[in-house]
This record gives structure tokens, sequence and C-alpha cells, in this order.
């Protein structure tokens, strides 16, 4: 009994967490006002921004999803300790909970050491869809598993490509673009898996 209501438990918090996390972050996009634009801006920018409610909202709420997450992966890796796999996958989703904490606590303030723990975040949780994927197919659930491992990489490619190609400069955009659009895909792997958690499908 008390292992099922820790699993839904953590469905439920996957789903809170990417839902607070997407709406705060909107929310300090308007807070934020002239001082960030789509067109020109990365996402981190409103992190240092000069209007601090909107400063506060971004950072403090990367934190507190980064938590919220840590937990949802702790859930998620208990309830699908099929395999081998579910646990790297489980690992990277803890440590993607981790960086994106970090993100908040070092802005853009800390130069360097925010690319690192900005690029970590994508690229862990990145990669942790493709694992769980990968654990799915293992496990049985073939078309789950390929789901996720498709948009596990469209992910990655969205924020790879971003970075070497610059293809949203091309498109006249900032580095928010290709952000936002990863973190929809992280966002709607998240609620997808806390659904199968809250009603015990795994």
């Amino acid at each position: 009994m008390k292992s099922t209501l820790a699993v839904r438990t953590a469905g439920l918090i996957g789903i809170v967490a990417s839902l607070f996390g997407l709406c705060a972050v909107i929310t300090a996009t308007f807070l934020a006002g002239n001082t960030f634009s789509w067109n020109k801006n990365a996402l981190s920018d409103i992190g240092v921004s000069t209007v601090s409610l909107a400063s506060n909202v971004f950072n403090i709420s990367l934190i507190i999803t980064g938590i919220l997450n840590f937990i949802f992966a702790l859930g998620f890796t208990k309830a699908k300790a099929k395999n081998s796999l579910f646990y790297l996958g489980g690992l990277l989703l803890v440590l993607g909970g981790i960086f994106l904490s970090l993100v908040g606590v070092f802005t853009e303030a800390y130069g360097r050491l925010h690319f690192y723990v900005s690029a970590g975040y994508f690229s862990l949780f990145s990669l942790a869809i493709i694992m769980n994927g990968f654990a799915f197919r293992k496990a049985g659930r073939v078309t789950r598993g390929n789901i996720s491992i498709l948009i596990g990489l469209i992910a990655a490619l969205v924020m790879l490509s971003a970075t070497i190609v610059e293809w949203h400069i091309l498109l006249g955009l900032g580095f928010a673009v290709p952000e936002l659009v990863a973190s929809l895909i992280f966002s709607a792997w998240t609620i997808w898996m806390g659904l199968n958690l809250l009603t015990m499908d795994r």
C-alpha cells in the first residue's frame, strides 16, 4: 500500500513539476518586460534581469522544479525497476533534476559555470529519456520505448543544432526558442510518465 502511494505521489509530483516550471518561466518572461525578447535573448538572461521580480521568479522556480523533478525521478526509478537500464535512466533523471536546480543557483553572473550546468541539464535529461526508452523496449513496452527514444533524440538535436549551427539566429530568434522547445518536450514526456505512475500503468 505504501509503495503504491509513493509511486502515485511521485507521478503527481512529476506532473506538477512540469506544469509549474513552464508556467513560472513563461510568467517570468512577461514580468521581464522589454528586458527580454524571444528574438534576441536566452531564457537564462531573465535570471540576471534588472527586473528583480522576474529574475527571482525565474531562478526560484528552476530550483523548485529541479527538486520536484528529483523526487519524481526517484519514484519513477522505484516503480520501473524492471531491468538495469531503468536504473541508469533513473540516475540520469535524478542528475537532470539536480542540474536544473543548479541553473537557478548559478545564474549567468557565474559565467562558464552557468553554461556547464545549463548544458548539463539539457544533455542529461535528453539522455535520460533516450535511456529509459531503451529500458522500456527491453521490458517489452516497445511502442513506449520507441516514442521515448524518438523524442529524446529530437530534444537533443534541437539543442545541439542550436548550439553548433545556430539555426535560431538564421530565423531571427533568440536562444530562448530552442530552449523552450526542448523544455516542452521534457515536460510532455514527464507528464506522460507521471500519468503512467498515477494510473499504475507500469
